[in-house]
């Protein structure tokens, strides 16, 4: 197995498993992803590291909510970064939010490109090619099925 880049490693916390399975896929495209149900399973099975990580974590969970979540995880992974996705994002939310200091908030919906990109920003990483053109060009070189 080859070596990871630790700035390649996405952590996503989403109770949701469509949402969960969705951004998944999505973005095990380009990065390495690990995804956890909920605040409790992410804290018992992740070991503390100091590489580069950025968190998904949704907001409205069972057990301990998203920034809950953050508070615990910060001293275990000092270098991540931290972006809190809520479909509930209102005034007081986004307050909470940015008091809780996370790198970024997203209203879902929300698009898998705005979500890569928001990602790339907060790694530092430049996009070589963007996934929806990477997608294109692995499709064509498929076979076409003829019906």
């Amino acid at each position: 197995m080859s070596k990871v880049e630790p700035a390649s490693q996405i952590v996503i916390v989403e109770d949701n498993v469509e949402a969960n399975n969705l951004l998944r896929d999505w973005l095990k495209l380009r990065f390495t992803v690990t995804c956890f149900l909920d605040a409790e399973s992410t804290l018992r099975i992740l070991a503390p590291s100091d590489d580069l990580i950025v968190f998904l974590i949704d907001y409205n969970m069972p057990g301990d909510n998203g920034i809950i979540l953050k508070k615990k995880l910060e001293s275990r992974f000092p270098n991540a970064k931290y972006v809190l996705i809520s479909g509930l994002f209102d005034a007081k939310l986004t307050e909470e939010g940015k008091k809780a200091g996370f790198d970024a908030l997203m209203p879902k919906p929300f698009g898998m490109p705005a979500i890569t990109q928001k990602i790339e920003d907060l790694l530092g990483v430049k996009q070589k090619e963007s996934l929806v053109d990477m997608i294109k060009r692995q499709t064509s070189k498929l076979p076409l099925l003829a019906f």
